[in-house]
């Protein structure tokens, strides 16, 4: 439900107050410096909003046109970013302050492409909201996505109603396949795209896991059509809601809770085997009664067990669900079998990784020693040992997020435990982080002509 309009100024102030900004300049004065030395018009603009479930983040893109988009492949360049908190999903109750939120990023982009101003009815703006916005009721997201659409159709650049939306699951995990086999320069007109030449990609999230690849075999189920250049070709993709890191550890919560509502006598103290000793977890839940929502909070205990954490977490994969395909990976989900393919996991998969100083491309069985290791610590010796750590969530989640990451990937996903096929990475060695962004543009643009062509083609 809307709130009322009345109370709109106060909390717009509250928003702009607490709005985070940051710059992420990567290859901006790269960009800046080709451009000086070739003409404008042999590159087009355009942009995409990433609306996660923590914040916005827009990315600038150029690329090189092309008159043959079924013979060649646009691949766009990032050349800047800049993200903000809080996500749009946070605006759930006030769905007329998301515009507000947005406006640092479009004023980025009006001053990015600031040299192509002439050409900015003709530049698009994308907007792609996640997980985030798929946990929300649908008048909720619809509510949101209304408001963004009305904002976004105010601003200079092209932009019609369907260039903002909830990305699917499986769209988010495409896009993240094709940012990694773009950068790894396996997406060519010139070359065969098959299981064999290129890799499958990992993503966790917050809210969400993804998986996808192309397999070595036929896909039964979940094949996301893909068509690029001369290439028509199918990937496997499948997205977990409520597996993301932040989910998953609500959903392992809700199982303390509801044994010890089970037991006889009523618990004094619930203990949670995944956090350490003298620290108190204490997740937020929401009670729902009568079409309202009233917050509950819930102190539980660490205790520093990583068996008993391992045995709490494979418990929130439901893998007694029945299968009724061949092969499933868990909650009866069809998965083609892995055999021997590569995958690249980033984000909060390779972010954990660093945390605990595993090598990038260190079989699973080290993953599970290092959980191990930081599951037997109790606060003290976690705040000392992992000081490097500045982000207080993740450091007091470590043993939660790195024994789920193990589970999710062995006993969910049917990685072998000493598996050695995943390299955890954050970046490519171009110093940008991998994201789906990325693979989103690509996948826009080399589905539309007027994008794909130079402008004075588009115009004509």
């Amino acid at each position: 439900m809307k709130k009322s309009a009345a109370l709109w100024p106060s909390l717009l102030l509250t928003v702009l107050g607490q709005l985070t900004v940051s710059a992420k300049p990567e290859s901006a004065q790269k960009a800046h410096d080709d451009e000086k030395s070739e003409p404008v018009h042999s590159w087009r603009y355009g942009s995409m909003i990433d609306a996660g479930s923590e914040g916005s983040r827009i990315y600038l893109f150029r690329w090189k046109p092309t008159l043959r988009r079924s013979e060649e492949i646009v691949i766009p360049e990032a050349t800047d970013a800049l993200s903000t908190t809080p996500g749009i999903g946070s605006f759930a109750s006030y769905p007329g302050l998301v515009g507000a939120s947005l406006k640092p990023l479009v004023d980025f982009a009006m001053k990015g492409l600031h040299h192509v101003k002439s050409n900015w009815e003709h530049t698009p703006i994308f907007l792609r909201a996640t997980a985030g916005m798929r946990l929300l009721d649908p008048d909720e997201r619809e509510d949101i996505l209304e408001e963004v659409r009305t904002f976004l159709k105010q601003t200079p650049f092209r932009f019609h109603e369907s260039m903002a939306s909830v990305a699917t699951g499986e769209e988010e995990g495409v896009f993240g396949w094709l940012t990694v086999n773009a950068q790894l320069g396996n997406i060519r007109a010139d070359r065969l795209i098959n299981s064999k030449t290129t890799v499958g990609a990992l993503d966790l999230g917050g809210a969400s896991a993804q998986i996808v690849f192309m397999p070595q075999k036929s896909i039964l189920q979940h094949a996301f059509p893909m068509s690029l250049g001369p290439h028509r070709f199918h990937v496997y993709s499948w997205s977990f809601l409520h597996f993301g890191q932040r989910e998953s550890a609500h959903r392992a919560a809700d199982i303390v809770i509801s044994e010890a509502l089970l037991r006889v006598q009523s618990a004094k103290i619930l203990y949670h085997p995944c956090f350490s000793m003298n620290y108190t977890y204490s997740p937020r839940f929401s009670y729902s009664h009568d079409n309202s929502s009233f917050p509950v909070t819930a102190n539980m205990q660490g205790s520093s067990d990583f068996e008993g954490c391992l045995r709490l977490i494979k418990r929130t994969f439901n893998k007694d669900t029945p299968c009724l395909v061949t092969h499933c990976s868990f909650y009866g989900v069809y998965q083609p079998r892995l055999y021997d393919s590569n995958f690249i996991a980033f984000s909060y998969f390779a972010k954990a990784a660093d945390y605990l100083a595993v090598p990038r491309d260190a079989p699973l069985s080290e993953f599970l020693v290092a959980s191990e290791y930081v599951c037997s610590l109790s606060r003290t010796q976690l705040d000392v040992i992992f000081a490097r750590i500045e982000n207080n969530y993740d450091r007091l989640h470590m043993c939660f997020h790195a024994t789920f990451i193990y589970v999710l990937l062995t006993y969910g996903f049917g990685f072998g435990p000493d598996s050695s096929g995943i390299l955890f990475k954050e970046d490519l060695g171009n110093g940008q982080a991998i994201d789906w962004v990325v693979g989103g543009m690509i996948y826009e643009i080399n589905q539309d002509d007027l994008l794909a062509a130079p402008l004075r083609e588009a115009l004509a």
